[in-house]
């Protein structure tokens, strides 16, 4: 299943393709079984590695070449761990009315302003 984003996909086709929800999926599993008292440090590494893998999954898995979709989606999976608090809210700096913005406005113009040139590898 390639999930490269084309030049001539339609809006939805590239939404599904810049979010990361594999990543996000096992963020939440995993960040729902570190210890409370180790929370602090754990989301921060988690989110880290997480990170890191996006455009290792994308690349072996998927088989995507751009980097623009790389960025498209770490800057998603960024946004992702905000809205759900991650290592943001034992900084004290989440607000979960800035989170739910962020990722709802961020998931409704992604596939708005990215647009693959097909000679591109951005």
């Amino acid at each position: 299943m390639a999930r490269e984003v084309k030049v001539n996909q339609d809006y939805k086709s590239k939404l599904l393709k810049l979010i990361p929800s594999e990543i996000v999926a096992a963020y939440m599993v995993i960040e729902g079984i570190i210890p409370e008292e180790r929370k602090y440090i754990g989301t921060l590494v988690l989110a880290v590695i997480l990170l890191i893998m996006v455009p290792l999954y994308l690349r072996n898995i998927y088989k995507v070449k751009r980097a623009g979709q790389h960025v498209f989606v770490m800057i998603a999976f960024v946004i992702w761990i905000y809205s759900l608090g991650g290592p943001f809210k034992y900084w004290n700096i989440w607000e979960a009315w800035i989170g739910s913005s962020l990722l709802i406005l961020y998931t409704l113009t992604i596939p708005i302003f990215y647009h693959p040139d097909e000679n591109s590898s951005w």
